[in-house]
């Protein structure tokens, strides 16, 4: 296991860093809805196709529901590019950490 798992503090200062991409794993249909401009969509029936892609970002966090998909495209994703650039996986996904998504 190469991927990080990190907490929604950890997702935070990532989020700061220039060379970084969030990536929502989640089905379309599932909500709570993100912010398209802070998280790019890319559900788990899509994952593949989207491997076959480029990924220029350094940091690449994979987030879902409950931390379990996420968990597996991180998997993928190092897979794909060895310890080429830094992996994470949101663990506990948005339901542990739904405040951190969910503003009043």
């Amino acid at each position: 296991m190469n991927y990080i798992e990190i907490d929604a503090s950890q997702l935070s200062l990532l989020q700061q860093e220039r060379s970084t991409i969030i990536i929502d794993v989640r089905e379309r249909h599932e909500v709570p809805f993100l912010d398209s401009n802070l998280y790019k969509k890319v559900p788990m029936s899509e994952l593949s196709a989207f491997l076959q892609t480029d990924i220029d970002a350094e940091n690449v966090v994979f987030l879902c529901q409950h931390g379990i998909r996420s968990v597996a495209a991180a998997e993928a994703l190092q897979e794909k590019y060895g310890n080429t650039k830094k992996v994470y996986s949101l663990k506990g996904g948005i339901v542990k950490w739904k405040e951190h998504f969910i503003k009043a």
